[in-house]
C-alpha cells in the first residue's frame, strides 16, 4: 500500500467524515455513514486513509466492480490542497486495484466540476464511450436527490 495510505479502522471514521464534511464531498442523498459502512462491510472494497497527527488529510474509496475497478470519495484536505494528496491518494487506489487483479480503473465525476476533471485528465484518465444511466431504488435518497439540484 502507498505509505500513506492504509485501510480506514473504526477509530478512524469520525476523522474520515470530517474531512469528507470539510471537503464538501457530502450530499443530501448519500448519508456518509451509510456509505462508510457499506464499503468496510464489503471484503471486495476499501476506504483508505491518510492520517496525521489523528486527522485525515486525504480518503479513497475503491470497489471491485469485475474486471475494473471504481473510486468514490477522492479527498484532501482543503488547507492542505496543492501539496500531491490526491495524487497520492489515486495512487493508493491504483495499487489496491492493480493489486486486486483489475485491469482497469474507473470514476465518477460531476460534469460541472472542471477542476477535478482537469486534476485527473492529467493523471492521464480520459472520458469513457460510454454513458452512465441510473436508476433510483430508494425513493427517500431520490427525494433528496431531486430536491438539491444545486448540488448534482
Amino acid at each position: 500500500m502507498t505509505a500513506d495510505f492504509r485501510p480506514a479502522t473504526d477509530d478512524d471514521i469520525p476523522a474520515v467524515l470530517d474531512l469528507w464534511q470539510r471537503a464538501g464531498m457530502t450530499r443530501p442523498w448519500n448519508p456518509p455513514e451509510a456509505d462508510i459502512a457499506a464499503i468496510r462491510a464489503n471484503p471486495k472494497s476499501a476506504l483508505l486513509v491518510a492520517l496525521r497527527d489523528g486527522r485525515a488529510v486525504a480518503s479513497v474509496a475503491v470497489e471491485d466492480g469485475g474486471h475494473r475497478a471504481w473510486v468514490y470519495y477522492l479527498c484532501a484536505d482543503p488547507g492542505l490542497r496543492g501539496q500531491g494528496w490526491g495524487r497520492r491518494a489515486m495512487a493508493a487506489a491504483e495499487e489496491w486495484a492493480r493489486a486486486s487483479g483489475h485491469t482497469k480503473l474507473q470514476l465518477l465525476v460531476r460534469n460541472s466540476n472542471a477542476p477535478v476533471l482537469s486534476f485527473y485528465d492529467a493523471l492521464g484518465y480520459e472520458e469513457s464511450a460510454v454513458k452512465v444511466l441510473q436508476k433510483w431504488l430508494d425513493p427517500a435518497r431520490e427525494k433528496a436527490f431531486r430536491d438539491n439540484p444545486d448540488v448534482h
